[in-house]
């Protein structure tokens, strides 16, 4: 009699268990996955934190956490993950009564993009592991991987020609608000230069002298047609390790930059460019943006993308780099250029075509 009381005191107690479990299970439960950085670079390693929570009276003896992220990101312990379309990941924790436990995932960035953990998957179980509960969390985390930058020695040549056709087609204008000192008065100077007081000091009229600004920029057409090709995606990414590495020291030599790419943005979906960015403040947010930049199919001619404004490239110096070695992209791209003169980068790896360049288009090929 007494092991039956006993019994039926242990099968009340094994269902009054699996009630509150069934109740209670999720409620204190959480977790929370965020990338350690905010941005890295191609080829670097950076990290996950995996937080998990379990803020109630009730122990979690066998809590799973799954989630997926782009296979790009690879874990560098290869434990508790696999790798097909995406990587899969799926973590075991055993959770106390009020514990958090803090994990942190070691990865390595082995290509540049945008990438998001938008849920990650919990099941849970009870304390005699019969059964499974089952949630999804929501996630709000993002990392950039930035393009790793082109070596010195070989961005050295496209980049001091870039620079030395800005120099030799500069336009010099006189900026006002840059003072540079004062000269006596010529005939063909301006009346507004006149600097009277110092005029009235010396005796004499004298001008201002004002500061010389360069007025040219440089544009930069990233041509990003075809992918799914282990040949064209490996030349399309090359193309936008250039295209960032040139505009990089392009604005550290104080050049203004357009950029206009028929790659999609990520983000978006739209069309990417950026018209106009000057400055060296404006690099992070600009090697973002090229972390975004994807290449697809059929997109449309990269030198249609650019706006026709008479007068737009007189002062402009066109800059295109494509892997494509198509004579009419060659000749569309020397029609855009006109009567001024272009520069077009095409990154190969071992043997490339001989393409006719117009006179009007310097060619300059880059191995990568």
């Amino acid at each position: 009699m007494i092991l039956l009381i006993f019994a039926a005191l242990l099968a009340l107690l094994f269902l009054a268990l699996r009630l509150v479990y069934h109740r209670y299970w999720s409620r204190g439960l959480s977790c929370t996955l965020a990338f350690c950085d905010d941005h890295a670079v191609e080829g670097e390693l950076s990290a996950l934190k995996e937080v998990v929570v379990n803020d109630k009276l009730l122990p979690l003896p066998a809590v799973e956490v799954d989630f997926h992220m782009d296979k790009r990101l690879y874990f560098t312990d290869g434990q508790n993950s696999s790798v097909s379309d995406q990587t899969y990941r799926r973590d075991v924790f055993a959770l106390s009564l009020r514990q958090k436990i803090t994990r942190t995932l070691e990865f390595s960035c082995r290509g540049r993009g945008w990438f998001q953990i938008g849920s990650a998957g919990l099941t849970a179980r009870d304390l005699f592991l019969t059964s499974k509960y089952l949630m999804s969390q929501p996630q709000h985390t993002e990392l950039y991987v930035l393009p790793r930058p082109v070596p010195g020695e070989k961005i050295q040549i496209p980049f001091s020609h870039i620079m030395g056709t800005v120099l030799s087609r500069r336009r010099i204008y006189d900026d006002p608000f840059e003072f540079a000192g004062l000269r006596e008065y010529s005939r063909s100077d301006p009346m507004k230069y006149i600097n009277w007081k110092a005029t009235a000091r010396a005796g004499k009229m004298l001008v201002d002298l004002h500061s010389s600004t360069l007025s040219q920029r440089v544009v930069l057409l990233l041509d990003l047609e075809g992918r799914g090709i282990q040949h064209a995606d490996l030349l399309n990414e090359a193309a936008v390790r250039i295209a960032c590495t040139l505009s990089e020291k392009l604005l550290y030599e104080g050049v203004e930059l357009g950029l206009f790419s028929n790659g999609l943005d990520v983000q978006d979906g739209s069309i990417w460019k950026l018209p106009s960015v000057s400055g060296l403040g404006s690099l992070l947010a600009l090697k973002k943006k090229f972390a975004c930049v994807q290449a697809e199919n059929d997109l449309p001619p990269i030198c249609g993308l650019i706006p026709e404004t008479p007068g737009q490239w007189e002062e402009d110096l066109l800059v295109l780099i494509s892997r494509s070695q198509r004579q009419e992209l060659v000749d569309s791209f020397s029609e855009k250029v006109g009567k001024e003169r272009g520069v077009m980068i095409v990154p190969y790896q071992v043997e490339h075509d001989t393409l006719h360049a117009p006179k009007n288009v310097d060619l300059i090929w880059l191995e990568v």
